[in-house]
């Protein structure tokens, strides 16, 4: 627990089916009419027909809305100046309001919209959905989601597979900089807050303040997707992330190198980052599929501990800069290496 800090102390821790009647032939002629307008609309506008069919499945993107929203959180608190003891009020209640699973499984769902907004990779896709080679007698992307089915990791077999990846650990290591450095800028601000009058100041007890956070995150509204501009082409689509608010940005991170998979259990997760990319751009993808690979056990478990952990440094603190130091370190610090494992940020 954060007390008094020496200046040395400073320096160190700096589809439905029915059957229907013949629809008469003004029906028909008006569907044909409503075909045609599509089509032409299409063409004159520069949008690919294929990308004005019926709505896509949006089960990744509402999947990694829950990591994107952490994104906010910290984008928010980072706006935030720290000139009073509702400073870190505010920061605990968003911090803590994220729960592991949707966290762990938001990233892994994120991730993989990096990966299928990969040109490389997209291209490598248009051409196995082209393909007329048969597989099992199927082709095209019947054929493709046999080889899926018989190997999960083969989308990591495709040409412009490891440009995807490395889009991938590059967006990690970036946005676990960013998490870190706020981090870093919480545990600062808890030494020069004892210097100040409402940096020392008492607040409500402990269990009061446990009690508002969760109170927050039961009355908080669900994480939502944006509407992106995804644009598909030859049967595969990609998300155009950078076609929605700066959070969703492939970008949003601070330079954090380029990172790189260091443990064996990485590569089970990059698996299934691009298994999920692959089934996106190709719409395959749903609900069940999102349930079924967008998972994270390592960082769940990371995550649900640090959580645990930064209740019981809340439950010691007296005062707003001891609750600054619990915020940088376990909802910070700690949420940066959990996520940013699987490129090799410790």
């Amino acid at each position: 627990m954060l007390r008094s800090l020496s200046p040395a102390k400073r320096r160190s821790d700096v589809q439905n089916f029915s059957l229907q009647t013949t629809p008469p032939a003004r029906r028909i002629g008006g569907a044909m009419a409503s075909a045609a307008s599509i089509l032409a609309f299409a063409a004159t506008s520069g949008v690919s027909a294929e990308s004005l069919a019926q709505p896509r499945d949006t089960a990744l993107e509402r999947a990694a809305a829950d990591y994107v929203s952490y994104r906010e959180d910290v984008a928010a608190i980072e706006a935030t100046p720290f000139n009073s003891a509702e400073t870190t009020r505010e920061a605990h209640r968003r911090l803590s309001a994220h729960k592991s699973e949707s966290l762990s499984s938001g990233w892994v769902a994120y991730a993989a919209l990096v990966a299928a907004d990969t040109p490389a990779f997209r291209e490598a896709l248009e051409k196995e959905v082209a393909s007329k080679k048969k597989v099992n007698g199927m082709t095209g992307s019947d054929a493709f989601f046999a080889k899926l089915a018989s190997d999960p990791s083969y989308p990591r077999q495709l040409k412009g597979a490891d440009e995807a990846m490395s889009r991938v650990l590059a967006m990690t290591t970036h946005d676990a900089a960013r998490f870190s450095a706020l981090g870093e800028a919480f545990k600062e601000q808890a030494y020069a807050m004892q210097k100040t009058s409402w940096g020392k100041q008492k607040i409500p007890a402990s269990a009061v303040r446990l009690s508002d956070a969760d109170a927050y995150a039961r009355s908080r509204p669900s994480a939502t997707a944006p509407s992106l501009a995804s644009v598909t082409d030859n049967g595969v689509t990609a998300p155009s992330l950078a076609s929605a608010n700066a959070a969703w940005n492939p970008e949003w991170g601070k330079d954090g190198g380029s990172g790189r998979m260091t443990e064996p259990n990485a590569q089970v997760i990059m698996n299934r980052v691009m298994n999920l990319a692959a089934r996106y751009a190709v719409s395959g993808v749903n609900a069940k599929t999102v349930a079924v690979y967008a998972k994270n056990d390592k960082s769940n478990s990371c995550l649900s501990f640090a959580a645990l952990t930064l209740k019981q440094c809340i439950a010691a603190t007296r005062a707003p800069y001891e609750e600054a130091f619990c915020l940088g370190e376990h909802a910070l610090n700690d949420t940066a290496s959990c996520i940013g494992w699987v490129a090799g940020v410790e």
